[in-house]
């Protein structure tokens, strides 16, 4: 069988991973294939790792969802959607409903990448070389933790909400499903604890099993450094700061000489694991795709995520918004951002997600200082570094003066500088208990607040889900 159709043949197989077991799979295929079939050899199982890597790089993961929505459930000082599509403005205005199409698609095909490594986990005798072996088994570990960490971050409550014990986390899937009558085996949810619980054994595994480097996939570094970012929401500073530190330490990586250069060019030395696009595959360009909704030039993008600027120093002295707290020789400010044109003239634009074949950076350097800076710093510690020499090596990049001195207020403020329009923000707010606030444009006054836990700031599980389970999978509070 040719590659790109075995790819397609296991790529199809995944999709009886999904929870809900559509019409469409109920129909025997007359042509159908097991996975017993479709992977046979070690050429087979390398297939199903490509095709694993493609579904990360969908639209309704990395693609696109994974980074615009937690932006979006954050947008009060941040950003305004002017598009049309209202999944996203429900999103935006925390009014979804439980059949927001968004949170169904980003469900269904977080679980079909889930069901693929599964598939890929339970097939490794067909590969003979011990490396190989562990390699393939790594990179399957990494996508199904890391897709588990993305649904519970979306789909339940907060770990420091309450008792993660106790609190619904999703469904933990560890077996694949390659028949309907494992595709229609019924599940509970598990508590938040039991899913953070599986995502670290699933991702210090894989951290065990990859190599340094691994031709722009998943590597060891690439695991430690989602393991600092689960660590981090988790409040586990310790290990967040060591695992963050590890990757710093391991010297393959290094800050790029300009902030842009990460989202300008592909698998630069700063990046530590990004999607891998070009012109012909991608997200998209028309109607999905992160350069579609966040670009705004001629030809690229409908500029539907406008920028918030309400900085007056005649009404408001104060500075509040995203755009607003750079300072102004900032080259995150002035390289990062630009103003429309013609019937768009005046509005904001962010400029990291300015070609729909561009690579999407989805974990880089900077993220590592900066977590190991605030890990530090909660912790009263100085591994690798001191908070201040981490703050101040991103400081310098961007161009602006070091601090003498450095708080925890200003190492999240740096975060939320580095990191904007990349998909932290409402799990940052999250973490941290920040609640959102509203503002009146002319004045900067509150007129409200949004706990950070609210209940609308949680994806409603879909309603496909709860119908096929005949009612047994648990909806989320508010929906």
């Amino acid at each position: 069988m040719k590659l790109k159709n075995k790819i397609l043949t296991i790529m199809l197989l995944a999709l009886l991973g999904t929870t809900a077991c559509d019409d469409l799979l109920d129909v025997e295929p007359q042509q159908g294939v097991n996975a017993a079939d479709a992977i046979n050899t070690a050429d087979d199982l390398e297939s199903a790792v490509i095709g694993m890597y493609s579904i990360l790089g969908e639209p309704e993961l990395y693609g696109t969802d994974l980074i615009l929505m937690p932006e979006l459930l954050g947008a009060e000082e941040n950003l305004r959607w002017r598009g049309t599509f209202q999944t996203y403005r429900e999103l935006e205005n925390k009014s979804m409903t439980e059949n927001n199409s968004t949170a169904r698609t980003t469900w269904i095909e977080a679980y079909k990448a889930i069901n693929l490594a599964n598939i890929v986990l339970s097939n490794l005798d067909v590969v003979e070389d011990q490396e190989q072996r562990d390699r393939i088994e790594g990179e399957a570990l990494f996508v199904r933790g890391i897709m588990h960490f993305e649904l519970v971050r979306l789909y339940a409550m907060d770990w420091n909400d309450g008792d993660p014990a106790q609190n619904l986390g999703i469904i933990i899937k560890t077996t694949p499903a390659t028949t309907e009558t494992e595709a229609r085996t019924l599940y509970d949810r598990a508590s938040v604890a039991a899913v953070y619980t599986q995502i670290i054994q699933d991702l210090q595994s894989a951290k065990t099993l990859l190599p340094d480097i691994n031709e722009n996939r998943a590597t060891t570094y690439a695991a430690s450094a989602f393991l600092a970012r689960v660590y981090l929401q988790k409040s586990d500073f310790a290990s967040a700061r060591d695992e963050a530190d590890r990757v710093i330490q391991s010297g393959l990586y290094r800050l790029n000489p300009t902030v842009s250069a990460a989202f300008r060019n592909d698998n630069t030395a700063e990046s530590i694991f990004e999607i891998q696009q070009n012109d012909q595959n991608n997200a998209g360009d028309a109607n999905e795709g992160l350069a579609t909704f966040y670009a705004s030039l001629p030809g690229i993008g409908r500029g539907d995520v406008q920028i918030i600027s309400d900085f007056d120093p005649d009404l408001n002295p104060n500075r509040y918004t995203t755009y607003d707290l750079y300072e102004e020789n900032d080259t995150r400010l002035t390289e990062l951002f630009y103003i429309g044109s013609g019937r768009r003239a005046g509005r904001i634009y962010a400029s990291k997600w300015l070609s729909p074949g561009q690579n999407l950076p989805i974990v880089r350097l900077a993220e590592m200082y900066l977590i190991r800076a605030e890990a530090n710093a909660r912790l009263g510690t100085s591994v690798g570094a001191t908070p201040l020499e981490d703050i101040n090596m991103i400081r310098n990049r961007a161009g602006v003066a070091e601090l003498s001195s450095v708080t925890l207020e200003d190492i999240l403020l740096e975060r939320r500088l580095e990191l904007a329009y990349e998909g932290a923000r409402i799990h940052d707010l999250r973490r941290t208990k920040t609640d959102l606030q509203g503002r009146d444009a002319e004045t900067g006054e509150v007129t409200y607040t949004l706990p950070w836990n609210d209940p609308t700031l949680v994806l409603p599980i879909p309603r496909r889900e709860i119908d096929a389970s005949g009612g047994q999978l648990q909806q989320n509070p508010g929906y």
